[in-house]
């Protein structure tokens, strides 16, 4: 397991509500799965874990390559398509839409889902996983994870066009 993983600072937020900033950091694509790794998976605020960050001297870093479109007038990034994201990835932006919990809850003998939790040990157990990280490394729950989704998006589409 990696004990570090290399960054570029992206963006922050204040969130006044609760007296933080949000520091955004972004990992190239290739290393999102050592990322997700180090970081603990998907974070639970009652399993808060702290990590150390450091500067790495310019010279001795190299820059990410952005993902970008020749059809944007400015040459800007581009957001990543759905297919081209790590279905771990994937699986975390679904489990923090409240539309999916739905869909969990009408389509699976699961009860009201009521929130991201709940929709995330669901996925985990429909594909016969611990981890959204064996998503990337176990083929036949990447299979099952891929149709959940497609499920989805035709529930979607029909229930709740």
């Amino acid at each position: 397991m990696p004990t570090a993983i290399k960054a570029t600072y992206s963006d922050w937020k204040l969130v006044k509500t609760r007296g933080v900033v949000q520091i955004v950091f972004e990992v190239p694509l290739a290393e999102a799965d050592s990322a997700y790794e180090l970081l603990g998976g998907m974070p639970i605020t009652a399993n808060e874990r702290w990590f150390g960050i450091a500067a790495i001297k310019q010279e001795a870093a190299a820059k990410p390559r952005q993902i970008t479109s020749p059809n944007t007038p400015t040459g800007g990034a581009k957001r990543m398509d759905w297919r081209d994201m790590h279905p771990a990835a994937q699986a975390g932006i679904r489990c923090a839409e409240p539309v999916f919990w739905a869909f969990l809850s009408d389509c699976y003998d699961a009860g009201q889902i009521k929130g991201q939790e709940e929709a995330a040990a669901l996925v985990r157990d429909i594909c016969g996983i611990h981890s959204r990280v064996e998503l990337g490394t176990k083929q036949a729950a990447r299979i099952i994870w891929h149709q959940l989704d497609q499920k989805f998006q035709a529930w979607k589409a029909l229930e709740h066009a």
